[in-house]
């Protein structure tokens, strides 16, 4: 408010000036006197002019002159002022009125800036381009839209636009893609450290994945927070969730009947008419073909027992991909018509590390053949998927034609259908993470720091095999 009454305060001088100036120079009597001078001036031949006759012309000359001069200087000057003020009103509008959406807006001043302590800022420090980003997305209003149950924050998505102790936290995103120099830069307090800002250790990579490009002994006691896949995390940013329903089984014995009761009631249902006529057993989608977990190599031996499919990179099948998911949603669904098992194999053998892949196979109507770190029990419901890691390969195949030859026992995985909703898209994850985020900001006060992230995360990391 002190910026625009200082701005209207000399746009209201200056207004008067030039009226005053233009009011002088404009007038008839200054016009007149200097063109009646010049007149009498000329009247005579110039060396009958006596030296007051001379002077009159000079004096006459240079009224018409300094009028002529004056006058189009004061019309820039009005052109300049009318245009400067058009500019400041839409500069105003659109740039001020917009700064909480538009990040590149918040480039102002950090001692005019003023916080709302009822909104906590968050700044994606970097890796904006993440999909998890995307499809959250930056700003205030987003918070509302995504149904949070704390809407009172802002992301913002430009590292310049405030100091960096302006922000209530800052998300440092570790990641093996868009590796340029800036993203790989690491937020610096020249000032100190603010003991209530939260420096957030954000991934949802495995740590094979991010030894070759961090060292993870430099950050000892730098990180307050962890927002990652890991179940333990300070705000957990999972790839996906099987929500359970009021009507889900609470003990082993509603389990086992409700198993039961899927033997006998699936043969007539639609669905289970549907698996029937599936003709083929195993599919995989994969994109990297040399994997930390060797999955590869599983795959190569059970190939030779069972007949697989590999679409993507690795195979000699395709499916479109998505500008946000791995794999076009239609390609699960073409997954779904004729496939009956699918391979959700991870590329690490780490703990917790569960990705989309499986929580999308179970979204739909096929069984994942799962192959990872993580203790599976604590994702999903008991006997809805495969676990490889208790088969060799040889013995899973014998085991997938068994199901594949047994209607009964194979519509059995799918006992579990009517009592659990799948949350596996990637809008699910990021709501899930930033409204998380959103609400600690606002409900934890307590301090902490990690005192060294080797252990979970570098080259010695104790969670994975």
């Amino acid at each position: 408010m002190l910026f625009w009454k200082i701005i209207t305060a000399l746009f209201i001088k200056l207004t008067r000036a030039t009226g005053d100036v233009m009011k002088n120079i404009g007038s008839k009597t200054f016009w007149a006197d200097g063109k009646g001078l010049l007149r009498n001036g000329k009247s005579k031949p110039q060396h009958l002019l006596t030296p007051g006759e001379r002077f009159a012309e000079t004096k006459g000359l240079t009224k018409v002159l300094r009028y002529r001069r004056h006058r189009r200087s004061i019309k820039v000057a009005a052109f300049l002022m009318v245009a400067g003020a058009w500019l400041l009103f839409w500069w105003h509008k659109f740039w001020f009125e917009t700064a909480s959406e538009n990040p590149r807006a918040q480039c102002i001043s950090n001692a005019s800036a003023k916080k709302d302590n009822a909104t906590k800022r968050i700044l994606l420090w970097n890796g904006t381009q993440r999909k998890e980003i995307r499809a959250f997305g930056i700003g205030r209003k987003v918070f509302a839209e995504k149904g949070c149950a704390l809407t009172q924050c802002e992301i913002s998505a430009y590292r310049w636009g405030y100091a960096i102790d302006y922000y209530d936290a800052v998300i440092v995103i570790f990641n093996d893609e868009f590796l340029s120099q800036e993203d790989m830069m690491m937020p610096e307090f020249s000032m100190g450290r603010n003991p209530d800002q939260r420096l957030i250790f954000f991934t949802q990579e495995s740590p094979p994945a991010l030894r070759s490009h961090y060292n993870m002994t430099s950050f000892n006691n730098y990180f307050n927070w962890t927002m990652t896949y890991m179940k333990n995390s300070d705000i957990p940013l999972l790839y996906g969730r099987i929500v359970p329903k009021a009507s889900a089984p609470r003990t082993p014995g509603e389990v086992a009947q409700l198993r039961h009761e899927a033997r006998r009631l699936f043969r007539n249902r639609p669905n289970s008419l549907i698996r029937r006529k599936r003709k083929k057993k195993v599919a995989w989608m994969v994109s990297h073909c040399l994997t930390y977990s060797m999955r590869e190599l599983y795959v190569m031996e059970l190939k030779k027992y069972i007949n697989v499919d590999v679409y993507g990179r690795c195979g000699n099948l395709t499916c479109a991909v998505h500008d946000l998911h791995s794999s076009d949603p239609q390609c699960y669904d073409m997954l779904q018509s004729n496939y009956k098992f699918y391979l959700a194999f991870e590329n690490s053998l780490c703990e917790d590390y569960v990705t989309e892949k499986f929580f999308k196979i179970m979204a739909h109507d096929i069984i994942p053949v799962v192959y990872g770190g993580a203790d599976y029990t604590k994702y999903a419901p008991p006997h809805s998927y495969i676990n490889a890691g208790k088969f060799k390969p040889k013995e899973l195949a014998a085991y997938l034609n068994l199901l594949d030859a047994n209607d009964t026992l194979y519509n059995e995985y799918f006992w579990w259908k009517d009592h659990y909703r799948v949350e596996s898209s990637i809008e699910d994850m990021s709501r899930h993470g930033f409204c998380g985020l959103c609400q600690k900001l606002h409900e934890d006060s307590s301090y902490k720091s990690y005192p060294e992230m080797s252990t979970d995360w570098g080259d010695e990391s104790e969670r994975c095999a």
